[in-house]
């Protein structure tokens, strides 16, 4: 872990998972100095709970400058609204919105110093309705919605924000309730962690302020703006076909 260099400066978040591991492998053939944080240590990695500004801060305090946050953390939870307690609704929200929030927070001095560039990874469930995720879709959307609020508040002060939005990701995603009823659905082609990975840093070099990786969340962006009630019912009847539900 580098703490001071000449190299363009990255922090990974959710940096053991699998699309943060290949982020944080590009962006190191790409001549960053790169330092992950994840609750999960590993090579390159720190362990560290997103959630807590202080620790957070501790993890990433003797940065002088940073040129790239990417925040890739996450988790889910299927299931219906009947399906999860309060609790799990929280986990959800602390390991989504918060666990993003945290290492903003935490590195905010640093990405100004820099003028650097801050990649949220969101999803379709940011900014559309997607059936049986309700939680994860809250979770999404608020974090969406935060940084989408806070681009013109940064770039003011120089910092740029990218949102990337991927589809359904192959392999699925780290759950809050393991006990849960689980049976993840899918609509449309999936994408692999790869891909994503890429996309990120693509978007981290380029100037676009919103990245939609893969055909179903570009087709789910257009259609969930102009046309609503046909994307709900579209999704819903697909997600019920692949689970077996009747309408």
């Amino acid at each position: 872990m580098t703490t001071e260099s000449t190299r363009r400066v990255a922090v990974v978040t959710g940096a053991s998972g699998r699309i943060g591991r290949h982020v944080v492998d590009l962006l190191a053939g790409r001549g960053y100095a790169v330092r992950g944080l994840d609750l999960v240590p590993g090579p390159h990695t720190l362990a560290c709970d997103l959630a807590d500004e202080e620790a957070v801060r501790a993890g990433v305090g003797d940065l002088q400058r940073l040129d790239l946050l990417v925040l890739c953390a996450g988790l889910s939870a299927i299931g219906t609204i009947d399906d999860h307690d309060l609790a799990t609704h929280r986990r959800v929200m602390d390991g989504t919105h918060f666990s993003a929030v945290g290492p903003l927070l935490g590195t905010l001095p640093a990405l100004r110093r820099a003028r650097g560039r801050v990649v949220l990874v969101g999803s379709v469930a940011g900014f559309a309705p997607v059936l049986g995720r309700p939680a994860y879709v809250a979770a999404k959307h608020a974090v969406t919605g935060l940084f989408t609020a806070l681009r013109p508040e940064l770039a003011a002060q120089g910092v740029r924000v990218t949102i990337v939005h991927p589809t359904f990701v192959a392999g699925g995603m780290g759950v809050a309730d393991p006990a849960g009823p689980g049976g993840r659905t899918t609509t449309g082609e999936e994408i692999t962690p790869e891909q994503v990975a890429h996309a990120i840093v693509e978007a981290a070099e380029g100037r676009r302020d919103v990245v939609l990786v893969g055909r179903t969340a570009r087709l789910a962006w257009t259609a969930s703006r102009h046309a609503p009630r046909i994307y709900t019912t579209l999704m819903t009847r697909r997600l019920r076909a692949r689970t077996g539900d009747t309408p």
